[in-house]
């Protein structure tokens, strides 16, 4: 087995020709190589031997299978001394030739040329050059200036997070207009986190059709700038918490979904950690679901600030029950995430009518109340 692939940790997994399948990259417990990072697929991608080649695949990934900096669109062939990368996993290919057999020789040295009597006449005249060019390039270094270095991308900490957020419409009544809002994928299986008044009616209580249908527009793997839309059901709805959970159960046409379906969850973090001071990010949707890309800076609204405040709600016996921010929330944020500064979800607002409740218009809702909401209804 020539071919290696590489671990950070330096384990070495061989990769055979007579693995029909290749060795398997992902999250999931199935394959040959499993990754814990959350920006690694459940099956991501896998390489596979013809011959004396190996060749590198892509599994329809979330967030990519990258060889050497560039993502890769097709089935590309290896090399040893490759990086390929997945989430934030770095990998390296190696190769090792089978026993006996013998690698190509290196290029013949270039003949040495016999050196001419005035060699020393000749490095001094290069030694006295060189001083003069470095006397010039001294007198220019007050007018010279560093390059300007590139601006790292402000949405890099959240990527992790864009694969796993969502578009959620609900249609009212039998007309063909809908409410609109952001969600989160709490489940690979599509269990969906939002807020209360996006799927259900605060007037009344229920939904807003009566067929208790929602649909859900989640980021494309195989079709760039486009959404995946799936019908999906409310499984519970708490009008004290302002969030609701959404279950994913069908194709948009209806049709069952398919037993590859995989969706990629939010990392998750932990809002009692945030205090007032801690830096935080907001990402939604805008008012329209389809023809968006998966690129933050593009298809989804970022507002980043801090919280200033936790504050008690009484109403349902929590003593951090709202966190108030300096990020200008409205009506078109309903439901979107709230990440910490690692890109983890921490927290969801819920709209304009429901954190006016908190006496503050900006304020969202801890991520912690919501957990027994889709603990419960597993």
């Amino acid at each position: 087995m020539p071919w290696f692939l590489i671990e950070p940790s330096g384990y070495r997994y061989p990769i055979s020709e007579e693995e029909e399948d290749g060795l398997s990259i992902g999250r999931s417990p199935e394959n040959d190589v499993i990754l814990t990072d959350t920006g690694v697929s459940r099956h991501h991608a896998y390489i596979r031997v013809q011959g004396p080649e190996a060749w590198l695949y892509d599994r329809g990934s979330a967030n990519g299978t990258w060889l050497n900096g560039e993502r890769i669109a097709e089935p590309q062939q290896l090399r040893p001394g490759d990086s390929i990368q997945v989430g934030n996993v770095i990998l390296r290919m190696a190769y090792m030739p089978p026993e006996g057999e013998t690698p190509a020789p290196p290029p013949p040295a270039l003949p040495r040329k016999s050196r001419p009597s005035y060699l020393p006449y000749a490095l001094l005249g290069v030694a006295l050059g060189l001083l003069g060019v470095a006397a010039a390039a001294l007198a220019l270094v007050p007018a010279m200036r560093a390059p300007a270095q590139p601006t790292p991308s402000p949405y890099a900490r959240y990527a992790g997070a864009i694969p796993s957020t969502i578009f959620v419409l609900t249609p009212v009544g039998d007309t063909p207009n809908g409410q609109t809002g952001t969600g989160v994928i709490l489940t690979e299986k599509g269990r969906i986190l939002t807020a209360y008044s996006v799927v259900i009616n605060p007037a009344t209580g229920r939904s807003y059709n009566r067929r208790n249908q929602v649909m859900v527009g989640v980021f494309s793997r195989s079709q760039p700038n486009t959404l995946d839309w799936y019908q999906a059901h409310v499984v519970r709805a708490d009008r004290g918490r302002d969030m609701a959970v959404i279950q994913i159960f069908a194709q948009k046409d209806g049709s069952p979904l398919p037993n590859s379906f995989d969706l990629p969850p939010m990392p998750m973090g932990d809002s009692d950690a945030l205090d007032a001071g801690s830096a935080i990010a907001v990402i939604s949707f805008p008012a329209e679901g389809e023809g968006m890309g998966p690129s933050i800076g593009k298809a989804l609204a970022l507002g980043e600030g801090r919280a200033i405040n936790i504050l008690p709600d009484p109403a349902i016996q929590a003593e951090r029950g709202w966190i108030a921010t300096d990020i200008a929330l409205s009506q078109s944020n309903i439901g979107a995430p709230v990440l910490d500064g690692n890109g983890r979800l921490v927290g969801l607002y819920p709209g304009p009518d429901a954190a006016g409740k908190s006496g503050l218009a900006n304020s969202i809702r801890p991520i912690n109340l919501a957990r027994p909401l889709w603990v419960t209804g597993e």
